[in-house]
């Protein structure tokens, strides 16, 4: 296994988060024919960057080192890798905006359907107030549990899906947007 070796440092009121990778095909995925600065990155570094980062406040202003081997550095590439991250992370910032926009939409379907059950339950319990059906038969009591079920299920559904999901999206974008602004130094080990 392949360890990226993350070291924080806090000074007055920002972070510096350096990033020692072992060799620069565990920064840039190798398998992308891009070249330099379109290359994506892996996975893992992916992971690594927006994680660490993640541990801070998003307004907290933050710097990236990214450490490599020597060898793997050439001349020229440095200020290549550096926006080579911005990139990805600008490509990966875009997704998610679509990801956030499907996720929105859902969500609206979720809340119209809660609504409806509750509408449902809410008529339900107004026409046995003015039928003969009896509240406590079986009939009624069989309804009224599927109905309460219904709504249990999608009033969680909802909330999961604003406060959760749809937060740690958005959360995410923000951290992605905000590694295309910081500073990204490259250096060698």
């Amino acid at each position: 296994m392949k360890k990226i070796v993350v070291k924080k440092e806090e000074q007055d009121k920002s972070v510096q988060i350096t990033f020692r990778f072992k060799s620069l095909g565990q920064l840039l995925e190798e398998d992308d024919p891009s070249s330099l600065p379109e290359k994506e990155l892996t996975e893992e570094a992916e992971d690594a960057i927006s994680g660490h980062l993640d541990e801070y406040r998003v307004s907290k202003p933050a710097r990236l080192v990214i450490e490599l081997p020597g060898k793997d550095l050439t001349d020229g590439i440095i200020p290549h890798i550096a926006e080579s991250i911005r990139h990805h992370f600008g490509f990966r910032q875009d997704d998610l905006t679509h990801d956030l926009k499907i996720a929105l939409r859902e969500g609206i379907y979720s809340l119209i359907l809660m609504l409806v059950n509750i509408g449902l339950l809410l008529l339900f319990i107004a026409y046995v107030g003015v039928s003969e059906i009896p509240p406590q038969s079986l009939k009624a009591g069989i309804i009224l549990a599927f109905l309460t079920i219904m709504n249990w299920a999608t009033i969680w559904d909802t909330y999961e899906h604003f406060l959760y999901d749809y937060r740690n999206l958005a959360r995410k974008r923000r951290i992605y947007r905000k590694i295309t602004t910081i500073p990204i130094a490259v250096n060698s080990y």
